[in-house]
């Protein structure tokens, strides 16, 4: 899952596609979970470090909490497929279940969470 700011016109996604030509145009197709609307994205910039591309989109006007779909495309062939979940929350750590569930740490002296 990647996690993208609303109030930035410009994010960047960084993935590890399953291949990919640096020669052809890339467009990445968001669909709304919601709604099911479909936003195809050119990336204004991409760079590679390593095995991922790091790609700056320009992201359409987004709500916090919002999900998407999302597919990296070349030409007909996916290479990349993933959720985008909107949130101004930058922790690496913040899930989609993010305060859903009830952390007991009171009763286990164990390292495992138990969940209420």
């Amino acid at each position: 899952m990647k996690i993208i700011n609303p109030l930035l016109t410009n994010n960047i996604l960084s993935i590890l596609p399953r291949g990919y030509d640096s020669n052809v145009a890339v467009t990445v197709v968001l669909t709304d979970d919601d709604t099911r609307e479909i936003t195809n994205v050119t990336p204004s910039q991409i760079s590679y470090i390593s095995n991922d591309m790091l790609m700056t989109v320009q992201t359409p006007s987004l709500i916090e909490g919002d999900r998407l779909s999302f597919e990296v495309k070349q030409i007909d062939e996916i290479i990349f497929r993933g959720t985008i979940l909107v949130t101004q929350f930058n922790n690496t750590n913040y899930t989609i279940n993010n305060d859903e569930f009830i952390v007991d740490t009171d009763t286990d002296s164990d390292s495992m969470k138990v969940y209420e």
